[in-house]
């Protein structure tokens, strides 16, 4: 089976790559030129269905971002690197032989320049280095080539972006491309197609769904069929207020993204929805049956087989660990008999907020818990070192001070 990528680069990228894409097997690649890099993000929606999208450099891919978001698909961008750096020179030494000095060079990591000129014994010699980033100034870019070559500093421009190339070249300037080697090129579009096998070979795996309502409630079958329809999933009837639904994790991943769980539950009276992933339908179906333990009317969650509870939906969707993995939050989980969520969820509490002050209300209203077993999480805490109370606040009249704590772990791993 053809992998299928869409390719985003400039005509001169694209008509290298058309030379040697027969030596990429079931692989089809179609093109999409852009002038110049900015152009990608109105091209990202023209793009016809594919298994992945690669960008031939980093400008493209980081201004079509806010377009990549939107696709249900893996990305990926060529990386211009050190062996960008040697062959261009090795190209030049051999066609064009300049004195490194006498080159005015723009790339995105100018420090690779100086790891090769020292790898290679030309430490003595260095050439004019610009930075350029994605907020790149076209015309402060041929400025800097342009003036340098113009008074006699430099002889030659190499340059990473096609439309300064083109740009210097109209103006009768010396100018090389930076050159991509072929093997780099290859490498890049193979890892596109990896992406692209893996995220099919996980949008594949099973998930089970859970819906359902109080007892004295039924869903209408009609509802139901509406659901699944969305998600591609068979249901089973368990009982008048409770549904399975058989999907695969991509379809529920896209709904999600999609915020379809809104749509679900405004026609819904007091509806809860769960899923779970799995690699068997056994542990899809565990899952989804601890995910809706958590669910309460009008919200979903999803817990995935790799134990992480991602919800509410469609107000939130906080990330809580189910298990630990870090060994110091293990560490802290067994010294304070804390389960896993409980200290997952307060370290979700700790990132989310701008001060690392706190009362024992701020968690509470977080957790969305009761009060005691807000301060049974923060005794468990404090006891171990884990928090301090660093001082208290009187926000009425009468009545005890609220006293204001301090997380005293790392939450940011």
């Amino acid at each position: 089976m053809l992998t299928r990528i869409a390719v985003l680069g400039s005509a001169t990228f694209i008509e290298r790559l058309r030379s040697f894409e027969h030596e990429l097997p079931s692989t089809r690649l179609d093109y999409y030129t852009y002038n110049i890099p900015f152009d990608a993000k109105d091209i990202i929606p023209t793009i016809k269905p594919c298994d992945a999208v690669f960008f031939s450099g980093s400008f493209p891919f980081t201004y079509a971002k806010d377009s990549i978001a939107r696709l249900p698909i893996p990305t990926f961008y060529l990386k211009q690197d050190e062996n960008a750096i040697m062959t261009t020179l090795l190209s030049l030494s051999l066609t064009n032989p300049t004195a490194v000095h006498k080159l005015s060079i723009d790339l995105v990591h100018p420090e690779g320049v100086k790891n090769v000129l020292e790898d290679i014994g030309l430490t003595d010699q260095t050439p004019f280095l610009m930075k350029i980033d994605t907020s790149f100034d076209l015309e402060e870019i041929v400025a800097f080539h342009t003036v340098l070559q113009k008074n006699g500093a430099t002889l030659l421009a190499i340059t990473s972006i096609h439309a300064v190339y083109q740009r210097l070249r109209d103006n009768g300037l010396s100018v090389i491309r930076m050159i991509d080697p072929k093997s780099s090129i290859i490498k890049a579009i193979e890892d596109t197609k990896s992406l692209a096998l893996l995220f099919k070979s996980q949008s594949a795996k099973i998930a089970v769904g859970y819906i359902q309502t109080n007892k004295e409630l039924s869903i209408a079958e009609e509802k139901v069929k509406q659901i699944a329809a969305s998600i591609q999933a068979n249901t089973v009837k368990e009982a008048d207020n409770l549904y399975t639904l058989f999907s695969t994790q991509g379809d529920v991943q896209e709904a999600l993204n999609n915020n379809l769980i809104t749509s679900w539950i405004n026609s819904s009276p007091a509806v809860k929805i769960a899923f779970g992933y799995g690699k068997t339908v056994l542990e899809a179906t565990q899952n989804a049956r601890d995910a809706l333990s958590y669910a309460t009317d009008n919200t979903a969650y999803l817990l995935t087989d790799s134990k992480e509870l991602l919800g509410p939906y469609p107000y939130s969707d906080k990330q809580v660990l189910l298990k630990n993995v870090e060994p110091q939050f293990v560490q802290i989980a067994k010294e304070t008999t804390l389960s896993p969520a409980n200290l997952s969820k307060v370290i979700q509490f700790s990132r989310s907020r701008k001060s690392t002050e706190f009362t024992a209300y701020d968690l509470e209203v977080y957790l969305q818990v009761s009060r005691r077993t807000t301060e049974r999480i923060l005794k468990k805490l404090a006891d171990h070192g884990y928090a301090q109370i660093i001082g208290e606040e009187m926000t009425y009249q009468q009545g005890r001070p609220r006293a204001i704590y301090e997380l005293n772990f790392p939450t940011y791993n």
